[in-house]
């Protein structure tokens, strides 16, 4: 059995990019051809990368070389784009959302389940060590009965001219940071307190540096009971704090730049001893985690940490939250 992945990735943006540079490193997989329309703004990185560069994703596909395909494209390109992929039998690794419908997540899971194929996620908050860390906490019941989850995680990364113009489209990207910053927010939310049933989201726009709504709040419900709340700012500078709380202690987790920048994470607890607890967690590199551990699942050499009802459940939030804005009102998750 082979021990590494030869994949293609298609779309050359900012993330795109920042994939095959990641990837450069990986021993699981070798990126060996790029996808992306625009050819003339990609092709000196595809050149300065050695990689083979296609306009379209027919070419890759056919490659028999080619054994996954890593898709990094508008959010509305990813379901027929996936499900292509799959046809041909290539293993998929899809940056987030997934999709912007619960049913169009089925439908790609289900391409790529019936062939054996393993389909990855971009969500990389569930590898970072002072998260994975908070989660055991929680999980195992050191904070005994779990309560409440918050998170502000917001930044203006996607501000200017040199931010993409479909990141700011509604069409593509609804109810503000969602796409860009909430979804993982969720699926972390969902990974330690479960299934959500409810939500009740309100945006606003209030600055004139993002050409649409640049403010999210939710509060959500969890199945269990357990309530939380999550907010997303388009033009703040960077911020980031998640914090747990439970019935004998809450956990803190606090970063001070972006997934992309190597600076580390602090890590705060409190339980009834009444004492403040304060760990450092050195950087490091989750999107190479997240993709490591996808590829080494589909060579069989381990398994993948998203469940599908998980990757189903996350666009079902989504649905409720984007819903939940438009209408003003709590929305049913499901």
């Amino acid at each position: 059995m082979a021990n590494s992945l030869n994949a293609a990735v298609v779309g050359l943006g900012w993330w795109g990019r920042q994939i095959v540079e990641t990837l450069g490193k990986s021993e699981r997989i070798r990126v060996t051809r790029v996808v992306d329309p625009a050819v003339d703004d990609a092709r000196p990185f595809a050149d300065g990368e050695g990689l083979r560069l296609d306009p379209d994703l027919a070419a890759a596909l056919d490659d028999p070389g080619i054994d996954a395909v890593i898709i990094a494209t508008p959010h509305l390109l990813h379901e027929k784009q996936v499900v292509a992929a799959a046809e041909k039998g290539k293993h998929v690794f899809c940056e987030k959302p997934l999709a912007l419908e619960a049913a169009a997540a089925r439908r790609m899971l289900d391409a790529c389940r019936s062939r054996g194929l393993v389909l990855g996620v971009g969500h990389e908050r569930r590898f970072e060590g002072a998260m994975e860390e908070a989660s055991r906490m929680a999980n195992s019941g050191e904070l005994g009965t779990l309560l409440h989850i918050e998170c502000n995680w917001s930044h203006n990364l996607f501000v200017g001219p040199a931010a993409s113009r479909w990141r700011q489209d509604p069409a593509q990207a609804p109810a503000g940071m969602l796409t860009a910053l909430g979804v993982h927010i969720t699926d972390l939310f969902q990974s330690i307190g479960g299934r959500i049933g409810e939500v009740r989201a309100v945006t606003a726009h209030r600055s004139s540096d993002f050409t649409s709504d640049d403010v999210l709040s939710v509060q959500l419900r969890f199945t269990s009971g357990v309530t939380g709340v999550m907010s997303n700012l388009a033009t703040t500078p960077f911020y980031h704090r998640v914090a747990l709380f439970g019935d004998r202690g809450w956990v803190e987790v606090s970063e001070t730049s972006n997934v992309d920048i190597p600076e580390p994470a602090l890590l705060t607890w409190r339980d009834m001893d009444n004492e403040i607890h304060t760990r450092t967690y050195a950087h490091r590199d989750t999107v190479a985690a997240n993709l490591d551990q996808w590829a080494s699942a589909a060579l069989g050499l381990g398994s993948y940490r998203f469940t599908d009802d998980e990757l189903v459940h996350n666009i079902e939030i989504l649905e409720a939250i984007v819903r939940s804005a438009g209408s003003g009102t709590v929305e049913k998750v499901g």
